[in-house]
Parts: structure tokens; C-alpha cells; sequence
């Protein structure tokens, strides 16, 4: 088993932005025994999801792990003359279509004393724990297109239970991910991903945020439940985990976990906003993923690697408590949906304001 000299790992890499794609085909060609880690939200069509990855294998990376996005369950004209029934089947498609070009879906250990686990995962409303703000805002089903593209079976509820989470963690048991948690031994390194949010702490308290309820399509308690199943056999220091969607730098350490998002997400989103995407040196000009693991300093390459809202959160106490908005999410929320209090929070509630049409 050949040493791997690096572990590079970027989410959110949105192909269908040409900007993007173009940072896809240029992928420094690897010299090293390298691996990548595709943290989802790649995209819905299922051709440029198979062309971004073989995109990140001829980059000579030695291995490539992937998991989805919500993106990637949207579905389109394509899904539909392929005759994909919903997005339960299009998972399926995803995998049998990683499990041909040799992309790696289930933990595996690369080299003496270092794993890699992509951990499948999906949002639930019950992840959100955190007082509502005192503005009112469109519910969640009417903002995210997740429920509007896509599809889940009869049985399989999307906005009031976390029917599709546990599905979707459900995903994860199998044969590799038990010899993964039988074989780990202390001292071991693992570098586990997943798409979304698997702790609240993760994300900016709603009363920073442009829309408020994000959290309520960010993240998944049973993903949680994965990291610290996975940490639990390892010690303090040796874990890092990768996530993605919510398009924020982040590198912080919690319970001996160290979490760390690199987000390529949109060409428009770096030109608006890049304080809050940037974490460390890294950036969308950057020609390679974000290295969070190497040879020479395992784990410890990403320690000093600052972003703005982890930062903020090493220097203030989290006060989910205090309901009324910041400045610039009140400016934005007004200027959206209107001005109005709270009334009711329910998925039928009316949109608040004449501005606030969404289709």
C-alpha cells in the first residue's frame, strides 16, 4: 500500500457555471500519490456529474471519493428521457454510474493508518433547534428548490418528517462501512465528508443569515451520529470531516473533530462576497481542492487556516437566543419579502410582503 502524500477536498463545485467547469478541466495534474474528496453539489445532470469526476481522475489523482449534494437529486428533461422515476432511483443511477469510472462511494483505508469515508447524508426541518427570528419569512418549502425538483416515493415525505435522512443515512450500512468502524485503531487518521451540516454550530446563527430558515435545509442528526460513531473510536486530534452546501468558509474544531468546509460554489458569490468563502489561502483561483491532510503534517496542514465566520464564532458566544436580525440580514429580508413580525410559521403561512413572490 503506497503512502498518500496529500488529501484534497473541495464541495459545491457547481459545473453547471462555465467558470467552474473551466476550474475542473484545469486541475493541476498530480505528481503525488493524492486523493480527492468531491463533497457533492456537483450537478443535476447526471452526464456532467460523470464528466466532473473523470475530470478529477485525470487529474491523476490516485483515488477519488465522492458523495452527493442535494443538486445532484434534482430532476430534469435528461432524468426524465432516461425514465428515472425520482430521486431515490437517481441515487441509485449516481452510484452505479461512480461504481463504473472507479469513483469511490464507501469508506476505504488508503494507506497504513489513514481512512477516507464519504458519509451519505440529506437535510431534515428537525436538525433546526434554534429560536425562529422575530421577522417573518417565507417557509422553507417555498425557498429551496429541493422541493421543488425533487422527487421521493409515496411513503417518502420530504418536508415534515426525515423520511428521505434516514433513508438516505441508510445508504451509508453495508459491509464497508462495518469493516470501517471493526478496523479502525487508535492512532489512525481519518479524513470522513459528507455534503451537508452534521452539527448547528456549523452555520451562522439565522439572525446573520440573508434567509433565516436555512438551517432547516442544511443538515442531518443522523449524519451527526455517523461522526461521532467514527470518532468515538479514534482519538482527539485524528479526525477531520469535510461538508459543504451552505457556501461558508469554515475550519473549526469541536469534541476532538475538526471541521472544515471549502466551497467552490458560485463565480457570483466570489465576486460578492469572497470574505466569507475564502479559508486560509484558499480560493476558486486556487488550480487543485483544498489540501486538508499530507504526509509531512497529517491533519495539522489546515490548523492555521482562517475563515471568517469560524473565526467570528472563536471570538463570540453563540446567542440563538436573540431573534432580532443584524443589519445586513434585515436590509436583505426586507428588501426580499417585506417588513413584517412573525405570525405564524407554518409551510401554508403567506408570504410576507408584496415583494416577496416565490415561485
Amino acid at each position: 500500500m503506497r503512502d498518500v502524500a496529500g488529501v484534497y477536498a473541495v464541495s459545491d463545485v457547481h459545473v453547471d457555471h462555465e467558470k467552474n467547469a473551466a476550474w475542473v478541466r484545469a486541475l493541476r495534474r498530480r505528481d503525488d500519490v493524492d486523493v480527492a474528496c468531491v463533497c457533492g453539489d456537483v450537478s443535476d445532470d447526471l452526464d456532467a456529474l460523470e464528466e466532473t469526476l473523470e475530470g478529477f481522475k485525470r487529474a491523476a489523482f490516485a483515488e477519488v471519493f465522492y458523495t452527493f449534494g442535494n443538486h445532484e437529486l434534482w430532476l430534469g428533461e435528461a432524468d426524465e428521457t432516461r425514465g428515472t422515476k425520482d430521486s431515490k432511483a437517481k441515487i441509485e443511477e449516481v452510484f452505479a454510474m461512480c461504481a463504473r469510472i472507479g469513483v469511490r462511494t464507501s469508506p476505504m483505508k488508503v494507506c497504513d493508518g489513514l481512512w477516507i469515508a464519504p458519509v451519505h447524508s440529506y437535510h431534515h426541518k428537525a436538525f433546526d433547534t434554534e429560536p425562529e427570528v422575530a421577522e417573518a419569512v417565507p417557509p422553507v418549502e417555498r425557498v429551496m428548490n429541493d422541493f421543488r425538483f425533487s422527487k421521493w416515493p409515496d411513503g417518502m415525505d420530504d418536508r415534515d418528517s426525515d423520511d428521505v435522512a434516514r433513508y438516505c443515512d441508510s445508504l451509508n450500512d453495508g459491509a464497508a462501512w462495518e469493516t470501517f468502524l471493526r478496523s479502525i485503531e487508535r492512532g489512525d487518521r481519518v479524513v470522513s465528508f459528507s455534503h451537508f451540516l452534521p452539527r448547528l454550530e456549523l452555520l451562522p446563527e439565522k439572525r446573520m443569515l440573508f434567509y433565516p430558515k436555512l438551517a432547516q435545509a442544511s443538515g442531518s442528526v443522523h449524519l451527526r451520529k455517523r461522526v461521532e460513531e467514527i470518532k468515538s473510536r479514534i482519538n482527539d486530534g485524528d479526525m477531520t470531516h469535510v461538508f459543504g452546501h451552505t457556501h461558508f468558509g469554515w475550519n473549526t474544531q469541536i469534541d476532538g473533530v475538526r471541521y472544515v468546509q471549502a466551497s467552490l460554489a458560485t463565480p457570483k458569490e466570489w465576486q460578492k462576497r469572497p470574505r466569507s468563502l475564502i479559508i486560509g489561502n484558499w480560493t476558486n483561483a486556487q488550480p487543485e481542492p483544498m489540501c486538508v491532510y499530507t504526509k509531512a503534517r497529517s491533519l495539522g496542514v489546515v490548523d492555521d487556516a482562517k475563515a471568517m465566520w469560524s473565526e467570528y464564532y472563536a471570538k463570540n458566544r453563540r446567542t440563538p437566543e436573540d431573534v432580532e436580525l443584524a443589519p445586513h440580514a434585515r436590509e436583505f429580508v426586507q428588501r426580499r419579502w417585506g417588513d413584517r413580525r412573525l405570525e405564524s410559521n407554518g409551510a401554508d403561512a403567506p408570504l410576507p410582503g408584496a415583494t416577496g413572490r416565490v415561485k
